[in-house]
């Protein structure tokens, strides 16, 4: 099969070639719009090296109001020239749990409206020769590209990326000036109702296959320019570019959590509403386009401006009302959007590929993580000692736990809970930390994250030794040998004590969670110290025929490992909550 496409792939490229060869003037709005993606990859790839974290930072500290949301979408959309990129970003920050729904609601909003800027660059390039500018960007920028500065680089990219837009526009424009020479598409143009349901399906199929908006604008206006296409089709093509923009928010969508998905549905719900809107109204928004033209002192006669200006009309009505509705949406969302039925297997809820390469995010991400790795351990471990999570984080004594409550009857399933909350996560956070390393370059980010690789094993370790421990942890704290069972019992309570105090951590603020970090340190020390005590208990016991020399050897065992996670517990937690202590 994969042989079958991949020969199916060679052909469809060699027939490209020849269609192309045939059809020079084809050939030449397609290279524009080529070079022009071309650009858009540098120009975003640019500002992802050029924010150093810079990007993370404003958008957690401007985002807490629906206004501030809204502009942060706006403005990062202007800067980076790109509404998908902006919405991608949104929804891996959203996944990694740095944002609200509501807050990446606010910003893919913005972004829409900043998109329209797009617009108004192309109508301003494609009236002038921006080839002479070109060149000296993408030659400028080459060079910096080259230096080893990771800085230098970012900003070579945005040369580049700068370069090969203005020569993307530049090549679609005289590639439809020649078309024209050729074909006259004019005829194909289709008035009233009919042709606005086509050219919006025309820019939202084009938008949806380049994935680019502003390469499909700069073709409308390219071909509206050459009168290839009529004033009112090119404003119902601009509408569809909105509709077909969704495309690579939605697949970005798939690979990201619950939350993701709710985030790339909010989008489709903004573009789909503002489209069936316009396109019921859609006489009347031609009409205020011309009125506001007007008053602005837009020439009726230029068309390009009057689309570009169409363009933010449209986005800018979506925003002021559908954004009165945001807190609908979310209930909605909430509501339709669910996660899957199988509970029992777990799914990383804050790793997302899209974010990889924003190492302050990633290593938000990868905390947030193994705080969860951590606390469905901490599930496992307890119910394996015998006691219920709302046990451990209560106030009452373990003495008077395990005098008062039975051991609840069944076994925990280790092995299944270890592959289906323990396994899964573990593996998601090497495989995304392994990728996040090749994105990083300062040591000490390189090191935070190596750290966050570290704990997930001593974690994983942790709950693989639970199962040796199991069957004589319930037999032997129930024993009828009062000696044996005090034995098992101080493990438990040992263990328990130190999950107690993991909770009592999260619960602190910084400034005192300290105290606890540093009692989980001493207690490391004292593990070794705990060690010779039960063997000389052990000895003890034996020697007063308080319990048999089989019941010895599984105490010192059993004792050893309990040691060993609570000391791989230690470890982990010690990593893990580091930042929020730092």
């Amino acid at each position: 099969m994969q042989n079958l496409r991949r020969y199916a792939l060679i052909l469809l490229i060699i027939a490209l070639i020849y269609f192309l060869i045939v059809f020079p003037e084809v050939a030449k709005i397609l290279a524009g719009v080529a070079i022009l993606l071309v650009g858009m990859t540098n120009l975003s790839n640019g500002f992802k090296t050029f924010s150093g974290g810079l990007l993370e930072k404003i958008l957690k500290k401007s985002t807490d109001t629906r206004f501030k949301s809204i502009t942060f979408g706006v403005i990062t959309t202007i800067l980076m020239q790109s509404s998908t990129l902006v919405s991608i970003i949104s929804i891996s920050f959203l996944s990694a749990g740095l944002i609200t729904l509501a807050q990446g609601i606010g910003i893919v909003f913005g972004a829409n409206l900043g998109n329209s800027a797009g617009s108004w660059l192309i109508v301003g390039l494609t009236s002038i020769n921006i080839s002479i500018l070109a060149i000296p960007l993408i030659v400028c920028g080459t060079l910096l590209g080259f230096q080893k500065d990771s800085l230098l680089k970012g900003i070579g990219l945005i040369f580049m990326g700068i370069g090969f837009f203005f020569l993307g526009v530049d090549y679609i424009k005289n590639g439809f000036e020649a078309y024209k020479e050729v074909m006259d598409l004019s005829r194909f143009n289709f008035e009233g109702f009919k042709g606005v349901l086509i050219f919006v399906g025309l820019g939202a199929i084009t938008t949806g296959i380049v994935q680019s908006s502003h390469a499909t604008l700069a073709i409308i206006i390219a071909a509206l320019l050459s009168g290839q296409i009529g004033f009112e089709n090119a404003l119902a093509a601009t509408l569809g570019t909105s509709v077909g923009g969704v495309v690579t928010a939605v697949v970005a969508s798939f690979s990201a959590n619950i939350e993701g998905k709710k985030l790339a549905m909010a989008n489709c719900i903004f573009n789909f509403t503002i489209a069936l809107i316009v396109i019921a109204l859609f006489p009347y928004f031609v009409d205020l386009v011309n009125l506001i033209a007007n008053y602005l002192g837009i020439p009726q006669d230029n068309l390009a401006l009057k689309t570009a200006l169409f363009h933010t009309l449209f986005n800018l009505v979506a925003v002021l009302f559908i954004s009165l509705f945001i807190k609908q949406i979310v209930f909605i969302l909430d509501k339709i959007i669910k996660a899957p039925k199988d509970r029992d297997m777990d799914a990383p809820l804050f790793l997302n590929q899209n974010i990889v390469s924003y190492p302050d995010t990633a290593i938000e991400a990868l905390q947030k993580e193994s705080v969860h790795l951590y606390n469905n351990a901490y599930a496992m471990i307890a119910h394996t000692i015998g006691f219920n999570r709302s046990d451990i984080r209560g106030n009452e004594s373990f003495d008077s736990i395990i005098q008062t409550k039975k051991w609840f009857s069944g076994n925990v399933d280790l092995d299944y809970l270890y592959k289906r909350k323990i396994k899964v996560l573990f593996d998601a956070i090497m495989e995304f930390s392994t990728k996040a390393q090749t994105y990083v370059t300062e040591e000490e980010k390189l090191a935070k994250i190596f750290a966050f690789k570290i704990a997930s094993r001593n974690i994983a370790e942790a709950t693989k030794n639970l199962k040796i421990i199991q069957t004589n942890m319930k037999v032997y704290s129930s024993s009828s040998n009062k000696a044996l069972a005090e034995q098992y019992n101080t493990m438990r309570k040992d263990l328990g004590e130190l999950l107690r105090s993991v909770e009592e951590l999260k619960l602190m603020d910084d400034s005192n969670a300290y105290l606890i970090l540093s009692q989980l340190k001493n207690a490391k020390n004292l593990l070794k110290e705990k060690d010779y005590h039960t063997l000389h208990n052990v000895e003890t016991l034996i020697t007063q025929e308080k319990i048999s020399v089989t019941n010895g050897t599984s105490i010192l065992n059993d004792s050893a490992f309990i040691a060993q996670i609570a000391n791989q517990l230690i470890e982990a937690v010690e990593i893990i909550f580091a930042k929020e202590t730092a």
